[in-house]
């Protein structure tokens, strides 16, 4: 077939530059989960996700206006920014979602410090400390 634009070949009535476009769908989040389909499944898990990452970086943020910016291991200045790699999770967020919001189960440590703590969990002293007492008082 010839494109009935420019006459090049083409599969269709019109070649690929030539073929009408259809416009991208306008996709608007659900705000329940009241719909039914796959993508209002994706999109309640989006939303739930999304509040998720907001609650945990205003939980950060109000840590971060409570506590001194400094490493709780070497005492090292963090900066003026609250960044996510400064707030170490003792007891994992994964294994315990009951203490994920526990502001007794976050310190703060520097880059390195958290790499190397994430790496080997019993590196630090007081990250270890810190876990016995979280372990007590979850009972675990």
């Amino acid at each position: 077939m010839k494109c009935k634009v420019c006459g090049k070949n083409a599969q269709s009535e019109y070649c690929f530059l030539h073929k009408p476009k259809k416009q991208l769908q306008q996709r608007v989040f659900p705000t329940s989960n009241k719909g039914v389909g796959k993508f209002t499944q994706k999109s309640s898990l989006l939303h739930k996700k999304l509040d998720k990452t907001l609650e945990m970086q205003n939980f950060f943020l109000d840590i971060w206006n409570i506590k001194p910016h400094k490493s709780e291991i070497s005492g090292q200045y963090l900066g003026k920014e609250a960044l996510s790699i400064y707030f170490h999770h003792i007891l994992p967020k994964s294994k315990y979602p009951e203490a994920c919001l526990d502001e007794e189960n976050i310190i703060l440590l520097t880059l390195l410090e958290h790499e190397q703590v994430e790496i080997d969990m019993y590196r630090y002293e007081e990250v270890n400390k810190r876990r016995e007492q979280l372990k007590i008082k979850y009972n675990l």
